[in-house]
């Protein structure tokens, strides 16, 4: 009896500090802290990405989809100090037609507007062949130049007797459009070097804006006898 009353409040100190030991601790709280549940809950801190508009500034950005871009030229339109373009561009796949057979390609004027961005001013399907009109000289599309209010669309085919056609437009200020103005044709035989050429101005073809232009409709190109 004498032994359990001595280590009784032994036992009691004992027994006291374990109960105190398995008292939960406190946790902290607060808007800087959250626990993994709650970290599960949160949304995301970013938003998903979005896709990169087309960039209106890029020539290329005009050539529609299943076309293929031919050709891009800077230059300014019309003289007026800016940074404009034409595009030539091909329709969709013309694979397996005949030589000489095809839809021509498409010539676009594209002019600044007053903020500095690109449009679509004047387009036409006519003036370039398509890749398989030149004959055995190849794709007949010869280039385009602009300078200062000026385009120049040049195309060329055959094969002995070599043909080439030079379109001139200039802006008109008056019509926001290009006129045509003068037009440069000839052909020569690779063989005898026989040439033919002819120049023709408005006063032979008429009033003709760029959109509207049609080759066939000029008066017939000079030929060898």
């Amino acid at each position: 009896m004498h032994l359990t009353w001595r280590f009784a409040p032994l036992c009691s100190a004992l027994l006291l500090g374990c109960v105190a030991q398995e008292e939960p601790v406190a946790i902290p709280s607060g808007p800087d802290i959250a626990t993994t549940a709650d970290a599960s809950q949160m949304p995301a801190s970013h938003e998903p990405p979005t896709a990169t508009p087309p960039d209106v500034d890029d020539p290329a950005a005009f050539v529609p989809q299943g076309a293929t871009l031919v050709d891009t030229v800077q230059g300014d339109l019309t003289a007026r100090g800016s940074a404009d373009a034409l595009i030539v561009f091909s329709p969709a796949s013309t694979d397996g037609r005949a030589l000489g057979d095809g839809p021509a390609r498409t010539v676009v004027l594209l002019a600044r507007d007053a903020t500095g961005t690109l449009q679509n001013v004047a387009e036409n399907a006519r003036i370039v062949p398509c890749a398989r009109c030149g004959g055995m000289a190849g794709d007949p599309y010869a280039g385009a130049r602009i300078e200062a209010g000026t385009v120049t669309l040049a195309v060329a085919g055959g094969s002995r007797q070599r043909w080439f056609h030079d379109y001139v437009f200039r802006y008109a200020p008056e019509r926001a459009t290009w006129r045509l103005t003068n037009v440069a044709r000839g052909v020569t035989d690779t063989q005898t070097d026989l040439q033919t050429h002819e120049a023709l101005t408005a006063a032979d073809f008429g009033d003709i804006d760029f959109a509207d232009f049609d080759p066939a409709r000029l008066p017939p190109a000079p030929v060898l006898d």
